[in-house]
């Protein structure tokens, strides 16, 4: 059984809370489109978001540690307040899934969307040590186009590797989880997807890492032109239709 584990930011630190709960209901109703009724969902978090999408294989897992204030949560920082906070989610979420007894977990970022097949693949691939998701979709939320990574999509987006419960240690250096290796410690070397898994969603205001704000001091880093000759080699865009609807459960959020 493959396990999914979302963390999710808490209020004190959230821009809306409304907002947030919003995303974070699009990206339950994906996680649980699974053509696979073999699966759990659990989302860790310190006040369950506003919702009332239910479903028999989700679950939710209230901790009771302090979360990070806004002013100190160095949120979009590299191993800040919000990186412990996420790893402590995971971890806490980790132990919990014991009952279940699972084959294989995967995080998910409470923002992101992910394949409905995924499961399923899993399922039918249980002796493997875990995949990383080397493709994905890149979302700019509110954009007529999607943009497909080709290259490197596990070194940005959180919800990028699936690997055996018993091996989830690897991915944690001291506070923080890592998610952006695929060959690991203990000569663990994880396997490439061989579909598209998931969607990186940017641009909404709650992204832990890709703020519009950052977003915009990185292309001040370089030309225009380089900046966009850059991300049309990295990216192949598309236009945003059913299929992504159907398949990742993708729809714009006003």
């Amino acid at each position: 059984m493959l396990v999914f584990i979302i963390p999710v930011k808490s209020k004190q630190v959230s821009h809306s809370w409304q907002h947030l709960s919003r995303l974070f209901e699009r990206c339950i109703k994906s996680v649980c489109n699974q053509t696979s009724r073999d699966f759990k969902v659990v989302a860790v978090c310190h006040e369950k978001p506003q919702t009332n999408f239910s479903h028999p294989n989700l679950y939710y897992l209230q901790v009771d540690f302090l979360p990070p204030s806004l002013s100190s949560s160095n949120y979009g920082q590299v191993k800040g307040n919000g990186d412990i906070d996420k790893a402590k989610k995971i971890l806490a979420g980790l132990t919990y899934i014991k009952q279940f007894n699972p084959d294989h977990i995967m995080v998910v970022d409470a923002d992101d969307c992910v394949n409905k097949d995924i499961a399923k693949f899993v399922n039918q691939n249980k002796s493997c040590d875990g995949w990383y998701l080397k493709q994905g979709y890149l979302y700019e939320e509110g954009n007529k186009f999607i943009y497909l990574n080709t290259k490197n999509f596990h070194q940005s987006c959180g919800s990028s590797i699936i690997i055996k419960y018993e091996l989830y240690s690897l991915l944690f250096i001291d506070d923080y989880y890592n998610h952006h290796d695929f060959v690991l410690r203990d000569d663990i070397i994880l396997q490439k997807l061989p579909f598209v898994g998931a969607v990186y969603i940017i641009k909404h205001g709650e992204n832990q890492f890709m703020t519009p704000q950052k977003t915009k001091q990185l292309g001040k880093k370089e030309s225009k032109l380089v900046f966009l000759l850059r991300k049309l080699f990295k990216y192949r865009p598309t236009l945003l239709t059913e299929y992504f609807y159907n398949n990742f459960g993708l729809y714009p959020i006003g």
